[in-house]
Order: structure tokens, then sequence, then C-alpha cells
């Protein structure tokens, strides 16, 4: 727990040292696709939206350090079927704060066109996660499978932990001021806050188009 906060104490310095000495600073919009798993649980796919901006500071040798605030609002819709019939329905809804922090090397091709590649750890950070489930089972099946029909908070609850450490890597296509990207996070750290259940990870895929504008220069 100790190591775990330390480590965000020095990503969040890290964040605010690199947006206070940033040259590049970006606008970003996007599909977000993460994947809640774990050994004993079938995997909820959400889809999403994430929006948010970005600071890069400028290293040497065409490589840079990035990091920003991006908020995603996700939702999953899973159906389970049973015989005769019957089923039940996880509705899952929920938006959380990622901040990055990517090393980035830029290859130029020309004055417009450029390539980029990103790795580096991101702070995945829950808001809010709410599940429905609607059963059509009977009372017996429902506790046979344990399934209980209703509205569960899973952080209020306690039963996901809200701080996802997540190590990603991307790239994309810059085009003047504008770049179109592309990225995978994968989820380290145990976010089952229960003792049933096993590990449980969160990971994800993204896309997302940027707009970029670089911060005047004083005379």
């Amino acid at each position: 727990m100790k190591k775990a906060l330390k480590l965000h104490l020095l990503i969040a310095f890290l964040v605010i040292v690199c947006i206070a000495k940033a040259q590049t600073y970006r606008l970003e919009v996007g599909y977000t696709n993460p994947d809640r798993h774990g050994a004993n649980i079938s995997s909820t796919y959400f889809n999403g939206i994430r929006l948010g901006g970005t600071a890069e500071f400028e290293l040497k040798k065409n490589f840079s350090l990035l990091t920003g605030a991006l908020y995603n609002i996700v939702y999953s819709n899973k159906l389970q079927t049973y015989p005769n019939s019957d089923s039940v329905v996880y509705k899952t809804f929920g938006h959380y704060l990622d901040i990055p922090l990517r090393v980035t090397y830029t290859l130029p091709v020309n004055k417009n066109l450029k390539f980029f590649g990103f790795a580096g750890p991101n702070l995945n950070i829950g808001l809010f996660q709410n599940q429905e489930i609607i059963s059509t089972l009977s009372t017996s099946l429902n506790a046979i499978n344990n399934i209980v029909p209703g509205k569960t908070d899973f952080y209020k609850s306690s039963i996901l932990n809200r701080l996802n450490l997540q190590v990603g890597i991307g790239g994309g296509v810059q085009w003047k001021n504008y770049q179109l990207k592309s990225g995978y996070d994968f989820g380290i750290n145990n976010l089952n806050r229960t003792d049933t259940g096993g590990n449980q990870f969160q990971k994800g895929w993204y896309v997302s188009f940027v707009y970029q504008f670089n911060k005047k220069e004083k005379k």
C-alpha cells in the first residue's frame, strides 16, 4: 500500500512538472473499449467515449514526456442466457479519469507529416461504477447461481478498488496540427476488494482524434 501511494505521488509530481514546463498542448476526443476480467469471472466489455487535454514536454533527440487528464464515460450491456428462455442482463455504467505519463518518440517525415510511438504508465481513477442486474430466473435459481437482482455501486459497496495502475503502449500519425492515435493499457493491480471472485484486472484499447496547439514563446 505504501509503495502504491509513493508511486501515485511520484506520477502526480511528474504530471505537474510536465504541464508547467510543456511546450505543446492538445485537445483529445475518442472512443474507448475497456475490459474488466478475471480468472473466475466472465469479461465485462465496455464501450465509451474519452475527452480531455494533454501537455507535452520536449526532451532530446525527438523524445518527449506527455501527460494530461482524460475523462471517460463507459457503458456495458451483458446478456447471459439460461434454459427455458430465461436470462440475466448485467447493465453497467461508469466514468473514470485517466492520467497518463508517456515517453514519446516522434519521427518527422517532412514539415507536415510525423509518425510517433509512446509507452509508459497510466493512472486510471474510478469515479463511479454502478451495475443493475435484471434476472428472469426463479428466486431459488438466483440463489444457486449467486445472482442478486438490483443495483450495486461497486465503489461505495467496497467491491472494486478505485485506483487502477496500468502500463500502456501506442502510436499514431500527425498531419500539421492534427493527430490520429491509438493505444492499449494493461492493468497490473488487483481491483477486487472482496474475499470472493479472485483477482480482477482492467485493460483496454482506445483511439483518439487530437488537435494540437503550441505555447506562445515570450519575446
